[in-house]
């Protein structure tokens, strides 16, 4: 059955029960990814901030140059005001990314191919991002939904535009997400399928279909990078939104 069930591999299994003050907080396959997953990029950023020397190794460029991407991409996005939000940026950034990649791991769990992640971090930052426009601009936050030097017989059709486009913001930026990893781990599991099967009728049609698993499986690992990067790209255009007035 696992092996063409191709939804099997997104199923939310309780492991065990626990409730606080009547509230359910069971443990199951999805909040053990999530909890491994940050514990992971903890140590590892501990473990890296112990080690820096003035002549790096290996896993010290990696990270420096991660770090130095996502700080690029936000200053050029987000402008010099959104520099200090670039803690939360390039953590979320490696959150999703190490989502991706291990859901990419045989018999593991994706926690990003699940609509209740990648919409609850989209959420959380369109409310984080709007509490910050509000603070930092005040009544011109409405510009966003205002442009400027617009003719009067046309506001009102753009008012409405942008008051929709702002607040499907949270809905595109989790589903975009969900959407790719969901299609990609299906396909390769399909993939994965009919390899299994070819090897059971004839081993020699087997080959080129494992060739073309390795090949897809590939292209997952830049679909994951690809998709953390516009993650935040986006995030960093919403605050950019939030930092000046329009």
């Amino acid at each position: 059955m696992f092996l063409y069930n191709p939804f099997e591999q997104f199923e939310i299994i309780l492991i065990s029960k626990f409730s606080l003050v009547n509230y359910d907080i069971s443990l199951t396959n999805l909040t053990i990814v999530v909890l491994s997953t940050a514990i992971l990029i903890f140590i590892l950023n501990f473990i890296l901030d112990k080690s820096y020397n003035y002549i790096p190794h290996n896993w010290q460029i990696i990270m420096e140059a991660m770090y130095q991407f996502v700080f690029s991409l936000v200053a050029e996005q987000s402008g010099r005001k959104g520099i200090k939000y670039f803690p939360h940026l390039v953590t979320i950034f490696l959150l999703i990314l190490f989502f991706n990649i291990s859901g990419l791991v045989p018999f593991s769990f994706t926690a990003s191919s699940h609509l209740v992640i990648t919409f609850g971090l989209a959420l959380s930052y369109f409310i984080a991002w709007l509490i910050v426009g509000i603070k930092e601009l005040g009544p011109k936050f409405a510009y966003v939904f205002c442009p400027r030097n617009m003719p009067l017989w046309l506001l009102p059709l753009l008012i409405c535009v942008e008051l929709l486009s702002f607040f499907l913001r949270p809905i595109s930026l989790g589903l975009r997400l969900f959407a790719n990893m969901l299609a990609g781990h299906i396909l390769l599991h399909i993939l994965a399928g009919g390899c299994v099967y070819l090897l059971t009728k004839l081993i020699i049609l087997a080959i080129p279909a494992f060739a073309i698993i390795g090949a897809i499986g590939i292209l997952e690992l830049g679909i994951g990078f690809l998709q953390a990067y516009i993650f935040v790209i986006l995030l960093a255009i919403y605050l950019k939104d939030s930092l000046y007035s329009h």
